[in-house]
């Protein structure tokens, strides 16, 4: 069970870092219990909006409907007046990301920019701990389309980093 206290102090508090990020999620999801998309919503100074939805029924791929889920958040983000939103992504089991996993970092990545959602930040929990998934890098990540001749990722929407997209390279942070 979170420590409520804990999760009380935390959702008054700004999210700055992704340290901060890292502690909210914490918080929220001690451990790893089915695959699913949690997202929490930041209000315009960063503070959590009292407000978490989870998303259990995504298909095992992402598909078309990546588009009609960042359609509902950006609807939800209007309505619960958030300026930006966090994507966690509760993977029981092993403790990486495989490559189907990057692919939905990568899809809602494009689609929610395509939104004009601003994401914060996205975030892993697997069986190894909470960390944040980075917008840098992706060396040693196998099987998945777009990897540049430079070792970066780069996403389908966003095929030079001068695009309005969301910015094309994928990495793991601790």
């Amino acid at each position: 069970m979170p420590d409520t206290d804990m999760l009380d102090r935390l959702i008054r508090t700004p999210v700055r870092t992704d340290d901060d990020v890292v502690d909210l999620v914490t918080a929220l999801l001690e451990r790893p219990v089915t695959r699913q998309c949690w997202v929490l919503f930041l209000d315009r100074r960063a503070v959590p909006v009292p407000f978490v939805m989870p998303i259990s029924d995504l298909p095992w791929q992402p598909d078309e409907h990546v588009e009609d889920f960042a359609a509902l958040v950006a609807d939800v983000v209007g309505h619960v007046s958030a300026a930006e939103v966090v994507l966690v992504w509760e993977r029981p089991g092993e403790s990486r990301l495989f490559p189907v996993d990057w692919e939905w970092v990568d899809a809602c990545a494009c689609a929610f920019a395509e939104h004009h959602v601003r994401i914060r930040a996205q975030v892993a929990v697997h069986t190894g701990g909470v960390a944040t998934v980075s917008l840098d890098e992706v060396d040693g990540v196998d099987g998945v389309d777009g990897v540049d001749g430079d070792g970066g990722r780069r996403c389908d929407c966003c095929p030079t980093d001068d695009d309005d997209g969301c910015g094309g390279a994928l990495a793991l942070a601790s």
